[in-house]
């Protein structure tokens, strides 16, 4: 038999209506960071979250920090059309 109890794990910070405002809130705006989300949340609830809690929930309502890829221009195909001509 199991002798472990279901339910020990640390309790949440965040109800799961608290995890939509917050996922909500940086979808509204979407360059704002997680730092911010989080000053906002304590403004608008009086509940200080850290960060990486603010991280945590954008990532499970599936939102990610993503940094946009730099790719060169090839500038030697034909189809390019900033190629120069000379």
């Amino acid at each position: 038999m199991c002798s472990r109890q279901h339910g020990g794990g640390r309790v949440r910070s965040t109800t799961p209506a608290e995890d939509r405002y917050i996922v909500l809130s940086a979808k509204r705006k979407r360059r704002t960071t997680a730092q911010q989300v989080a000053n906002q949340f304590l403004a608008a609830s009086g509940k200080q979250i850290s960060r990486k809690t603010v991280a945590r929930r954008l990532r499970g309502g599936g939102l990610y920090a993503r940094r946009p890829v730099v790719c060169p221009i090839d500038q030697t195909a034909p189809y390019c059309p900033f190629a120069m001509v000379s």
